[in-house]
């Protein structure tokens, strides 16, 4: 029965407004193939859904509206007066929907990919900048910004969004157990001095020697904890004289070539080009090597091209170096 205004009345209530909370657009797709085919059974078809979900999702809105959409006895269905409003309304809708979304999908195809990665500063003064230009050539049309990170802000940095890895030690992430965590390459500890230094003369230079002179890094320079350790009991940071406490390897190679000490370094490639100011020494007969892992955010599948970077810098920098070459 319809009401003085023609308008179809409110069907009793069930509970399928705990499946359906608010009007989507399956529901309002099913309902406006159904007015178009004629019948829930070939809009059911015409969707490939079954034909209970075509009826649930007309009787939802049925609910959520207030008003009766199609009347039904059993044999036949008719289109209510509200029902054919709500069609009129809704079809353009729908339709642009459709204009949207084929829309939306070609500028995904077509729009650059950005690929966000942060760093600890060193790592582009010693490491990165070869792995980055060979990424680049590699993927023109992935748009690759590296930022740096600072102390322990990897987890904020990735909870955030704000970067799809972090490249670094074990102290660049708060809480690396929330975290995927992939070993990329290792630094060569290396102690730095001016060429005419005394211990230029030696090849083998162990803690004992260092702690003689005025070592300018700072404790927290260190990241391995071992090795700090063994750089702390050997006496490296007490040297009376010491009026440095710098941990950036920038400054500190900077102040070297001053002459105001010598000072601790990494080394990751055995082939880079040195410094002609500076004699550089190996110290990983006595200090354990300083790990770098790569870090993300758990997910159920993988980025193909994060996954590309990494294996780019594993190859480059890493293990692996020697017997697999840069993913093209």
């Amino acid at each position: 029965m319809q009401s003085q205004s023609g308008i179809g009345q409110m069907p009793q209530k069930t509970p399928l407004t705990l499946l359906y909370k608010d009007i989507s657009y399956p529901q309002l797709r099913s309902y406006c193939e159904t007015v178009r085919h004629g019948s829930m059974s070939a809009a059911a078809d015409s969707l490939q859904v079954s034909h209970p979900t075509v009826w649930k999702q007309i009787r939802a809105l049925e609910q959520l509206l207030g008003q009766t959409l199609i009347e039904s006895d059993g044999r036949r269905s008719e289109i209510t007066p509200a029902g054919r409003l709500l069609a009129e309304l809704a079809t353009p809708i729908i339709a642009e929907f459709e204009t949207l979304r084929h829309r939306f999908q070609q500028a995904c195809e077509t729009a650059p990919r950005t690929l966000s990665v942060a760093a600890p500063p060193r790592s582009y003064t010693d490491d990165l900048l070869g792995v980055i230009a060979q990424f680049r050539a590699n993927f023109p049309d992935v748009r690759l910004v590296m930022r740096e990170v600072f102390e322990s802000l990897g987890n904020e940095m990735l909870e955030a969004g704000e970067v799809d890895l972090v490249i670094g030690d074990n102290k660049c992430c708060r809480n690396p157990e929330e975290l995927l965590v992939e070993p990329m390459y290792a630094i060569e500890p290396m102690v730095i001095m001016p060429v005419g230094h005394p211990l230029a003369e030696r090849r083998r230079i162990l803690p004992k020697d260092l702690a003689k002179y005025s070592v300018l890094n700072h404790r927290a320079s260190y990241a391995d904890d071992e090795g700090r350790a063994i750089l702390t009991k050997a006496g490296v940071f007490d040297f009376p004289e010491r009026g440095f406490d710098l941990i950036l390897a920038s400054s500190i190679r900077s102040c070297v070539k001053q002459g105001h000490g010598i000072g601790l370094v990494g080394r990751v490639i055995p082939d880079a080009t040195s410094d002609p100011e500076l004699v550089e020494r190996s110290l990983k007969h006595c200090l354990p090597p300083t790990e770098i892992n790569g870090y993300r955010s758990r997910r159920i599948t993988e980025d193909p091209v994060l996954r590309s970077f990494i294996d780019l810098v594993k190859a480059t920098l890493g293990n692996e170096r020697a017997t697999t070459p840069p993913r093209a």
